[in-house]
């Protein structure tokens, strides 16, 4: 028996036609942090939510004390927000002031922090005071910017700007959204990059992506897997002629229109379909997948 048919979690062993759908699976395309060209990134760790995570009445106060306070105010998606389909925002936002290292700031050439701190202050005044509240733990944190008041360094805050698809880390369920409002999303979550969004979102939520995922993943008590990015950037993306994409993305894009509408399952069973087709599934091969779906329905 070859180690490759013995799942970590527990050296279960896998039928052999379950390991021979798993091969021709992972041999019909690429990796999906290959297909969307590595842009596949880690949420944002700040290190002290109390400090830099807000809720509206209180981004409302820091605007007021400064209108300049609005330039550094995000809205914020935590793991427990992302659902089928869509994101629920919860109406938190992150101060976000990326590190000196990955952007310049007017303190950020300042050669001690004294100085660097006066003009974070006059730059703006309300943040620094909330900030400054903090000061003794956002100090001690681990992961900081080259200033205390500054997040840690990350180079892709731009990325969240962009329509994209946003991961949860734990789920116990197959649970992709599609973001287009540029929200940032903290380390409960991993987001994914790409013009070809759409598509990617039906594969992504299709039954046979989450079979697959449920059999390389590893679990958690409860019935919860890790969705995380050394995870879902293996699960094997199928390249496919525009008419075979056109369909899927049709299907997708009437479900993101309406994410609650009572017509989901119908678009979500039609895309199961496709998706089947595209990979070339045969009947067999799908009754593997369905009957797996079935016996953990029962």
């Amino acid at each position: 028996m070859p180690v490759k048919a013995l799942k970590a979690e527990g050296w279960a062993l896998e039928q052999p036609e379950v390991l021979r759908l798993m091969e021709k699976l992972r041999n019909s395309g690429i990796p999906l942090g290959e297909y969307v060209e590595g842009r596949f990134y880690r949420g944002i760790l700040t290190g002290l939510n109390e400090a830099f995570v807000i809720d509206g009445e209180t981004r409302e106060r820091l605007i007021v004390e400064d209108p300049k306070s609005a330039e550094l105010i995000k809205p914020w998606l935590r793991g427990k927000d992302i659902k089928r389909w869509k994101a629920e925002w919860a109406g938190l936002y992150l101060i976000t002031i990326p590190s000196s290292v990955n952007r310049g700031w007017s303190w950020s050439e300042e050669g001690t922090e004294q100085k660097a701190l006066r003009v974070f202050r006059d730059s703006y005044p309300a943040i620094a005071d909330h900030l400054i509240q903090r000061k003794d733990k956002l100090k001690a944190r681990d992961d900081q910017g080259k200033f205390w008041w500054e997040l840690r360094s990350c180079a892709y805050y731009e990325e969240f700007e962009h329509p994209k698809i946003v991961i949860p880390a734990i789920t116990n369920g197959v649970q992709y959204a599609v973001d287009y409002a540029g929200h940032l999303s903290n380390d409960k979550t991993s987001i994914c990059v790409t013009e070809d969004f759409e598509f990617l979102m039906g594969l992504l939520n299709s039954k046979l992506l989450w079979w697959v995922i449920r059999n390389q993943a590893a679990t958690r008590s409860g019935g919860f897997y890790e969705f995380k990015p050394m995870y879902v950037a293996k699960l094997p993306i199928i390249s496919a002629a525009d008419t075979k994409k056109t369909p899927i993305i049709a299907l997708v894009q009437q479900i993101l229109a309406d994410p609650d509408s009572p017509d989901v399952p119908r678009l979500e069973a039609e895309i199961n379909r496709l998706v089947y087709d595209l990979y070339g599934l045969t009947s067999e091969e799908i009754a593997i997948i369905e009957g797996n779906f079935n016996e953990r329905s029962s």
